[in-house]
This record gives structure tokens, sequence and C-alpha cells, in this order.
């Protein structure tokens, strides 16, 4: 799990310095306010939903572990969460991206970018969580 939140982390590095390096590349579409502004709001609906969404689907998994007792197959799902959550900060980075080069610019793209990579941070895998997760999950399965 740490590696694919390396992994996500670098694609935020990357993300900051394609956004300065690019060049600008405007909008035809709508004005650059307009751009940052929906890719602004789509960012923060993103990664603030992103926990809601996480508690849901770890329930669910937590739930299966009490029928079939298998904590190999528990942390695979938990992995398996813990990507579609990184997928959905890293769309964050890429809202920033959007801004960088077709908003306002990288100045205030790259905020929108360093927001989604400390989100991702804060999502860093200890063994604390793991314990706990198994912890949560073998109560519940004692329970039932």
């Amino acid at each position: 799990m740490r590696v694919t939140a390396v992994v996500g982390l670098v694609a935020v590095v990357v993300g900051v310095a394609a956004a300065f390096v690019l060049p600008y590349r405007g909008s035809a579409v709508a004005s650059p306010l307009t751009v940052t502004l929906v890719a602004a709001a789509a960012c923060l609906w993103i990664g603030f939903s992103a926990n809601r969404d996480a508690t849901g689907r770890l329930k669910k998994i937590r739930r299966a572990f009490a029928v079939h007792g298998e904590e190999g197959r528990l942390l695979r799902d938990h992995w398996l969460v813990y990507v579609m959550i990184l997928v959905r900060l890293e769309m964050m980075a890429v809202g920033g991206f959007v801004v960088a080069l077709w908003g306002v610019g990288p100045k205030t793209g790259v905020w929108l970018l360093i927001l989604g990579g400390l989100m991702i941070a804060l999502t860093w895998p200890t063994t604390r969580k793991t314990q706990l997760l198994l912890g949560r999950a073998r109560a519940l399965r004692e329970d039932g």
C-alpha cells in the first residue's frame, strides 16, 4: 500500500513540475476564470467526499470479512478501496493541472495540486491503521 501511495505522490510532483514547464494553453470554450472555478469546485467536491466514500466501502469489506474470515482477502479488499480513494485524490491533482494549463495559470493551479498531494499524504498507510482495520473487522466477526 505504501508503494501505491508513493506512486500517487510522485504523480503529484510530476504534475506540479509539468504545470510550470508546459506552455499555457488558454481555453476556447470558457474564460480562464470559469475554467478555474469549475475545476476548483470539482476538486473540492471530489476530495472532500472521498472520506465518506471510503467509510462506506470499508464498512462493506468488514461485513464481508465477518462472513468469510480471510485476513488476506480483507487486506486485498482494503488495498482496492485505497486505490479507489487515491484515484479520487489524483483527480484533484488533475484539476490543478487543468487550472494551470487552461485556467488562470500555474500559480493558482499548483495549489490544487498541492492540496491533492496533502490529502494523499494524509492517507499514508501505517501499521496502526492496518491493525485498527483488522481489530474492527475481527470484533465484527466475533459479534456475528
